[in-house]
């Protein structure tokens, strides 16, 4: 089948529809409060991302658990004063005819001491030294059991809030990418060893949602389909193994974080397309989202002939809340990297400028 990007999307299993198939990227803007209260120029972002005819929102990496914090502006989805927030930004988006869910995050290995109560937290513990100065604190099984909990509590306030879903953060080497990743879970008990061990947490998290939440409520996961950035061991053949691990559990969607939708699979000699090695691997067997380099039309058709069924732009989406809206009607996009005086006359907060700036998402001579 052909898909096009103004295309309307059907979660099935849900009941679900999508007016398009234009994703908000889950994007980091370090706008929230210290404590993680969302702060209002966040929603008011969001709000407008909605009116500019994105069909689905996914709200940044939200913390559901103390001590999982990246960022300094990070948003938290754990308290009665945040689900309110979060039941402000349902309202905007259903408002707009759009749908959206919540990100749900926590740093592990990467959540930084200084904005946490000391080391950060993995599957295995770790020397101080290096990249973790203070060193890694493994998890205890009621460790994990209680992370569990706090991703499945966190799903309940998002369904309070009258968000449609959430969507767990298993990729970019947070904690749910530690678990699967085998260079980092050397574990020997049921939550290490084999893909399935690995996967356990993951897979106990979307049970957990499903055992409590009625079923129109999406999950969706993202991935990381190759090693990131500096870290290694994260395989293809390793994550769509696990995809099809959550699939049989019920999501409703997979969203692989490419870094590039159209570059190649990784060590391959025959330069064999990353995209068309996914679609293959899933087998058509879940909806398949993908971020990375969904600039403008021509590249979010071009994700979705090569076997995506939903493209969520990131990067492009920060200067073009309007993204949907000017790609539908043919207008002309900002192009990264964005000058601050238009960042910040679309509702971007001096803290987050600061935060792009560190990103490569503003001008050199605004960066500077």
């Amino acid at each position: 089948m052909n898909k096009a990007l103004g295309d309307s999307f059907h979660f099935e299993r849900a009941g679900l529809r999508l007016k398009n198939r234009a994703v908000l990227a889950p994007l980091t803007h370090n706008m929230s409060g210290a404590g993680g209260d969302p702060a209002q120029a966040e929603l008011d972002w969001l709000a407008r991302c909605a009116r500019g005819g994105f069909g689905l929102l996914i709200a940044a990496a939200t913390q559901v658990q103390p001590g999982g914090r990246c960022w300094a502006g990070q948003p938290a989805l754990m308290t009665d004063t945040q689900q309110q927030a979060f039941t402000a930004l349902a309202d905007s988006v259903r408002q707009a005819g759009a749908l959206a869910v919540v990100q749900l995050h926590h740093g592990g290995m990467r959540a930084l001491p200084e904005l946490n109560d000391g080391a950060p937290v993995g599957p295995c513990e770790l020397a101080p030294g290096g990249r973790y100065p203070l060193g890694v604190k493994g998890l205890s099984e009621e460790g994990i059991l209680t992370l569990i909990e706090a991703f499945v509590g966190a799903a309940e306030r998002a369904h309070g809030a009258g968000l449609h879903g959430v969507e767990l953060h298993g990729a970019h080497n947070f904690l749910l990418c530690n678990f699967l990743n085998p260079l980092h879970n050397r574990r020997t008990d049921r939550w290490g060893g084999s893909i399935t061990n690995r996967a356990r947490i993951l897979v106990e998290i979307v049970r957990g949602i499903r055992a409590r939440l009625p079923r129109e409520f999406l999950v969706g996961v993202r991935l990381s389909p190759e090693n990131y950035a500096h870290i290694q061991g994260i395989a293809l053949p390793h994550q769509l193994a696990v995809a099809h691990l959550l699939v049989d559990e019920g999501i409703d969607y997979l969203h692989f974080s490419m870094g590039d939708s159209f570059k190649a699979v990784a060590g391959d000699p025959d330069g064999g397309a990353l995209l068309e090695a996914v679609r293959v691997g899933l087998a058509g067997r879940v909806p398949l989202m993908v971020a990375g380099k969904i600039r403008d039309a021509d590249s979010a058709e071009l994700a979705l002939a090569g076997g995506a069924d939903l493209v969520a732009v990131g990067t492009a989406a920060i200067g073009n809340p309007d993204w949907m809206e000017r790609v539908s009607r043919g207008l002309p996009l900002q192009r990264a990297p964005f000058t601050a005086a238009h960042l910040a006359e679309i509702g971007f907060t001096p803290n987050a400028l600061d935060y792009l700036a560190g990103m490569g998402v503003l001008a050199p001579r605004d960066a500077a």
